[in-house]
C-alpha cells in the first residue's frame, strides 16, 4: 500500500527537524553550518555576501549575520577584490575547512548512503522534483507577494533598494 503524502511529508519533517537538530554542534547553528559549506564550495565569483543569500533563498542582512558570526570565529576571512576595492571576497580558513570535517550534514551523508541503489535513486529523483515543485511555487508567490523571494533570491521589488 502505498504512503498518503501527508505521511510522507510528516517523516520528511521530521527527517529535517533531526538533521537541523544535529547540526548545532561544534558552536555552530544550522545557517551557519550551510555557509561554511557554501563558501567551500562555492566558486571565486560567488563567494560573497549576495551571492549566498541568493543561493540561500534568504536577505542580505541575515546572510550579514550569519557571515559576521563565521568572521569572528574565525572560519571566514575577507579578502577585498582586486578589481572592485567595494566588493569582498569570503574564504575559509584553515580552521573553516578543518571544521568540515566534524560537518554534521555527513550524519545524512552516511544515512542516505546506506540506501540501496535503487531507494537511494529513487530518493534523489523525487527531492529533486520535490525542490522543484517548491521553488516554482515560492516563484509564484513572490509574483503575487512583491516583498518575497524568488527561486533566485530577487525580492518581486524592482529596483536597487529591493536588492
Amino acid at each position: 500500500m502505498r504512503p498518503s503524502a501527508r505521511a510522507t511529508a510528516e517523516v520528511m519533517a521530521q527527517v529535517l527537524r533531526t538533521t537541523a537538530s544535529l547540526a548545532f554542534t561544534d558552536g555552530l547553528n544550522p545557517a551557519q553550518w550551510a555557509a561554511l559549506r557554501y563558501f567551500a564550495q562555492a566558486n571565486a565569483s560567488a563567494r560573497n555576501v549576495v551571492a549566498f543569500a541568493r543561493h540561500h533563498g534568504t536577505t542580505k542582512g541575515t546572510a550579514s549575520q550569519t557571515i559576521a558570526a563565521l568572521l569572528k570565529k574565525d572560519l571566514l576571512e575577507r579578502h577585498p577584490s582586486e578589481t572592485d576595492r567595494r566588493s569582498i571576497r569570503l574564504t575559509l580558513t584553515t580552521r573553516g575547512r578543518s571544521m568540515l570535517a566534524n560537518d554534521p550534514l555527513n550524519e545524512l551523508v552516511a544515512a542516505i548512503d546506506g540506501l540501496g541503489p535503487a531507494q537511494h535513486g529513487a530518493l534523489a529523483s523525487g527531492l529533486d522534483e520535490l525542490l522543484r515543485t517548491l521553488l516554482s511555487r515560492r516563484t509564484e508567490s513572490g509574483e503575487r507577494d512583491s516583498g518575497a523571494l524568488d527561486a533566485s533570491g530577487h525580492t518581486g521589488r524592482s529596483g536597487a533598494a529591493a536588492d
